[in-house]
């Protein structure tokens, strides 16, 4: 059995001229991965954060309904830029919109319903 093609194959890869490039692929799709990880982490767990905050609080400062979603966005937008240093895209915003709306429909089901007496 010949293993010229191995040695080949081999020898191609480990060739100056298309190692760098294959390192820079591999470095930019890394810090691209890093990235893309780090914004959705920040996502979550600023959504997690901040409903619960407006949960404690929407009471005295007397909102309640789509107004306690404006109060998030807000809240979400000044903490996003502070993390990521510049505002988030619309896709961010969605994404944690529909987070928050998922988080409060989570705690409303897990509230166990009072039977009629």
């Amino acid at each position: 059995m010949s293993w010229a093609w191995l040695k080949f194959i081999v020898n191609v890869l480990t060739n100056e001229a298309v190692m760098e490039p294959l390192i820079a692929v591999i470095l930019g799709y890394g810090v691209n991965a890093y990235a893309k990880n780090r914004r959705y982490r920040i996502i979550m767990d600023l959504t997690a954060d901040i409903v619960d905050y407006i949960e404690e609080h929407y009471k005295e400062w007397g909102i309640k309904g789509s107004a306690k979603m404006d109060k998030f966005m807000d809240i979400f937008v000044q903490e996003y830029k502070k993390q990521m240093g510049r505002k988030p895209k619309e896709i961010e915003l969605e994404t944690a919109r529909i987070r928050a709306e998922a988080l409060v429909q989570r705690a409303r089901r897990s509230v166990p319903i009072k039977p009629v007496k």
